[in-house]
């Protein structure tokens, strides 16, 4: 019985040997065994067959991508309506450029006129008649969704290290990490292939105050003798934000592709965020004699005063932007004990400072099917860059008030869901004293009839409503006789 034992072992450790050279020899003959980052993206840019475009060729792609438009939907939860956009591709391999012409098509528009941007690693640039135009940090989405400029970028980054293996898709992969100007960033690598399988990185943002974002590249094919990831996305929190198809890829000679010559980098640093989101300084209009507009180039807002109690309608931007209402509120009308914050419509800008206005015990109002999800951006932690909620969790609880049918906020101001087919869980205020109608996000133009002011116009009329101006968050104070004019239209 001991010898049968014994033959038994030394078969196993025959076995165990035979398996560990045979890895052995297959790792020297298609895997690095080293973790030399440079050794390893190098790899990838060989898989990849770099080496196959010539140095005076460059890369041309047709693709198409649908942009998921979770921030301004009709509802605050899925399905989104996406953005379609047609795109056409230029990418230079010696210098690392990129060029990307972007038709979109939303929901009753489009396409619209071609829109052109340039990036390289760490810029963008919008191409408008032959000028270059510096672009917020959030404009390098199309070339993180590349994996082609990913692996560009990091070869030309030399702060790059290996830190180990993680399991992603199912398989064990190669992580990668570099430090950027905006944090750290991850590429996992396949040891099987070489390949690039995602990028990923914690992102800044105004409203959730960081997500965890993946750029994730699959279904690789062999097109004009490179290979291609035919299918890419970028993830955000787990869920599908861009979803991109590459479809007919080509070289052409690098003058015929016109692309222009990036300027060089002068260090200075781009703007975190596109305009609309910037809290520039809100210029102030009085409406009525205690009723007043609060204006930036991203969004307008109403404040009134009823009593001690300062009624503010819609909290937009973030923290900065309320910071600054809060001190306007607080010059206009120094004898107020207390702020209400009315809601209007869920789109993210729209709501991105209700966080502060929670803090400083506001009671906030809303229509009743809005609340689970105000109550969620309440709750979201913020680690990256702690808001002053953050700071002040121990002590801040969302105090709500829920609307779905006319109602009374104060002496002289009521609430009315729209209640359109296009505008459920939105509402509108109005104030009779002033008689003025704050109409949301739902009259964004006057220069032609539109649905939305359709609704609006129904809303007042159903509800008894007789105003005689009207404003909203894109729409200068209006008469409104001309949203009665343009209702007859309709």
């Amino acid at each position: 019985m001991t010898r049968v034992c014994s033959a038994i072992t030394a078969l196993a450790v025959l076995f165990l040997f035979l398996a560990t050279a045979a890895r052995a020899q297959g790792q020297s003959a298609g895997a690095p065994s080293n973790d030399d980052p440079k050794v390893l993206l190098q790899r990838a840019k060989d898989v990849m067959r770099f080496g196959n475009v010539a140095p005076d060729r460059v890369l041309h792609y047709h693709a198409g991508a649908a942009a998921e438009m979770n921030f301004q939907s009709d509802r605050s939860y899925p399905p989104f309506f996406s953005a379609m956009e047609t795109q056409e591709a230029w990418l230079d391999l010696q210098t690392g450029e990129e060029q990307v012409s972007t038709q979109t098509t939303w929901p009753g528009q489009g396409p619209s006129p071609a829109q052109s941007t340039v990036t390289d690693a760490s810029r963008a640039f919008a191409l408008q008649d032959k000028n270059l135009n510096r672009l917020p940090e959030t404009s390098m989405q199309e070339r993180y969704l590349n994996p082609w400029t990913a692996i560009h970028d990091w070869l030309a980054a030399g702060n790059v290290r290996v830190v180990g293996r993680e399991r992603y898709r199912d398989y064990e992969r190669i992580v990668l990490v570099r430090s950027t100007p905006a944090g750290e960033q991850r590429l996992f690598l396949d040891p099987k292939s070489g390949f690039p399988v995602k990028l990923d990185f914690e992102e800044k943002h105004y409203l959730w105050g960081q997500r965890h974002v993946e750029y994730v590249y699959t279904t690789w094919l062999l097109n004009s003798g490179v290979m291609i990831s035919g299918a890419n996305f970028r993830l955000a929190d787990g869920a599908t934000e861009i979803s991109q198809t590459i479809g007919d890829l080509d070289t052409v000679d690098r003058a015929a592709a016109g692309m222009p010559a990036l300027p060089a980098d002068s260090g200075e640093k781009a703007e975190a965020w596109p305009k609309y989101l910037q809290p520039i300084d809100p210029q102030v209009t009085q409406i009525g004699p205690k009723t007043y507009l609060l204006k930036n180039p991203g969004y307008q807002e109403a404040v009134t005063l009823v009593g001690d109690q300062v009624f503010l309608f819609d909290a937009t931007q973030g923290d900065e932007r309320s910071r600054k209402d809060a001190a306007i509120i607080d010059r206009l009308f120094p004898e107020h004990k207390k702020v209400t914050v009315v809601v209007s419509d869920l789109a993210w800008p729209h709501i991105a400072g209700l966080r502060y206005w929670v803090a400083n015990g506001a009671t906030i109002v809303a229509h009743q099917g809005a609340r689970e999800f105000l109550q969620s951006v309440v709750d979201r932690r913020w680690t990256l860059a702690p808001d002053v909620l953050e700071r002040r969790r121990a002590n801040a609880k969302m105090n709500f008030v829920g609307v779905d049918a006319a109602f009374t906020l104060a002496p002289g101001i009521t609430l009315h869901p729209i209640d359109g087919i296009g505008s459920e869980i939105a509402l509108i205020s109005y104030l009779e004293p002033d008689r003025f109608l704050w109409a949301s996000d739902f009259i964004q133009t006057v220069a032609e009839p539109t649905s939305y002011g359709w609704e609006v116009w129904r809303a007042a009329q159903r509800d008894g409503l007789h105003p005689e101006r009207t404003a909203a968050e894109h729409l200068p104070l209006t008469l409104w006789s001309r949203i009665e004019e343009l209702a007859a239209k309709q």
